[in-house]
């Protein structure tokens, strides 16, 4: 889980640039979120086994206060509340 190819597919979706993914998709799976006016890849999420947001990684979104890098990760710790947590280095696994 978490390769480029996971078991469960990858689904590339569009859509407008401030929209958030679900927390809860297809088992074992990907999605690649793009901006529908420039086809810019804004989002992938990786999710787990049980269909539960793994991780994600940021290709762009508002950073009006410079201080986000891109790209830049999100592991997700379902047994914390918020689940996702804080900006990480990109993480090679999820190449």
């Amino acid at each position: 889980m978490g390769m480029c190819k996971p078991s469960g597919g990858v689904k590339e979706i569009f859509g407008p640039h401030k929209h958030s993914l679900s927390a809860l998709g297809e088992p074992n799976s990907r999605v690649d979120y793009y901006d529908e006016e420039t086809g810019e890849l804004i989002q992938q999420r990786w999710y787990d086994s049980d269909g539960k947001a793994e991780h994600n990684r940021d290709w762009n979104h508002n950073n009006s206060d410079n201080t986000h890098e891109f790209p830049h990760d999100h592991s997700w710790d379902w047994s914390v509340s918020p689940p996702r947590q804080s900006m990480e280095p990109v993480d090679e696994k999820y190449y």
